[in-house]
């Protein structure tokens, strides 16, 4: 009997219900639920922001393609409709983008305004913030990081992750027409700057508890210091609290360049891994000039998005460490 109770269920149903409980326990789990909830909640601003992203993007890579077309037809003399397409495209793409960035910031108002609001009144009804100015200024401040890590989280991950996974998809496409080798190659090199985005971030975890907890501190301080008028150790406080936070902020700045520095220098050396290659096959595949301006283009387009998201995926591992100080501070 004792030993029938100490057995694992390991039915299927018992360890996903197991799974899901552990990661209920995660830290990250109310900051990914709400987050989840605002895009569920304007679902239709979702689908229309990924819907242009997509025109966005292919309206991007069009130019490339064209240029490659020009560059081909300058040996031959008949480059006179490309010419007009290029411009053409060229005017379109930046059109599309900028109707891109006024959906998604209509988005990022509305859900501001709404979780601003609700996270405000919900710190205010558990009142254990009323009677000091020093601790209310706190957890206003805590609120603020907080709204502004779900807002800014929901706006990027529908904005920012689509484009470059068009890119990828579209270059290594391409890659493959020209030689599977090469195609496979660019996708595989990919992996190297993608492993660095997860090892570095939880590099600059504690880094980051700190920035929003001193955040939260200097504004509770600050508030004190300019209530208090005349308290010595009020201002000392704010004063002690202001230094902290500048040298953290700052060891964050540093650190957060470095290693974003370090997976552009990966990203170029994928870049020109595929270079090499394809002038090491250049005869075989029967490469013309264009073909290697697309592939410069196509590859340049991948490592800037890359290294866009990579910062945009650093900022919203940043909003889950304000969330989390957030939900620590109010049991929430």
């Amino acid at each position: 009997m004792a030993h029938a109770q100490g057995r694992i269920d390991l039915r299927p149903k018992s360890v996903a219900n197991r799974l899901v409980q552990r990661w209920k326990l995660n830290p990250n789990y109310h900051f990914v639920r709400d987050v989840l909830g605002l895009i569920w909640g304007h679902k239709l601003f979702g689908v229309a922001i990924i819907i242009v992203t997509i025109f966005q993007e292919i309206a991007a890579l069009w130019p490339v393609s064209l240029l490659g077309q020009f560059v081909d037809g300058l040996q031959s003399g008949d480059i006179g409709n490309v010419v007009w397409l290029f411009l053409g495209a060229s005017a379109l793409a930046p059109a599309i983008s900028r109707a891109n960035v006024i959906l998604r910031h209509k988005m990022f108002y509305e859900t501001d305004y709404t979780t601003r609001i609700d996270l405000t009144l919900r710190v205010a009804e558990h009142g254990d913030s009323a009677s000091d100015a020093e601790r209310a200024g706190a957890a206003h401040t805590r609120v603020v990081n907080a709204v502004s890590g779900i807002t800014n989280a929901t706006y990027h991950i529908l904005g920012s992750f689509t484009p470059v996974i068009i890119k990828i998809f579209v270059v290594s496409g391409n890659l493959l027409t020209y030689n599977r080798l090469l195609g496979l190659a660019y996708l595989a090199s990919l992996s190297v700057p993608i492993l660095m985005t997860g090892v570095f971030n939880s590099k600059l975890r504690v880094l980051r508890d700190a920035q929003y907890e001193v955040m939260s501190e200097a504004s509770g301080s600050g508030i004190r210091a300019i209530s208090e008028k005349g308290c010595g150790t009020a201002r000392e406080r704010f004063v002690q609290v202001m230094r902290e936070r500048t040298t953290i902020l700052f060891n964050l700045l540093f650190k957060h360049q470095f290693f974003l520095h370090i997976r552009e220098i990966a990203l170029v050396g994928s870049q020109f891994l595929i270079i090499f290659m394809a002038l090491g096959m250049r005869e075989q595949l029967g490469l013309t000039p264009g073909d290697f301006t697309r592939i410069i283009g196509y590859t340049t387009q991948v490592a800037a998005a890359f290294i866009t998201t990579a910062s945009t995926l650093d900022a919203i591992v940043s909003y889950s460490r304000a969330y989390h100080i957030y939900a620590q501070a109010h049991e929430h």
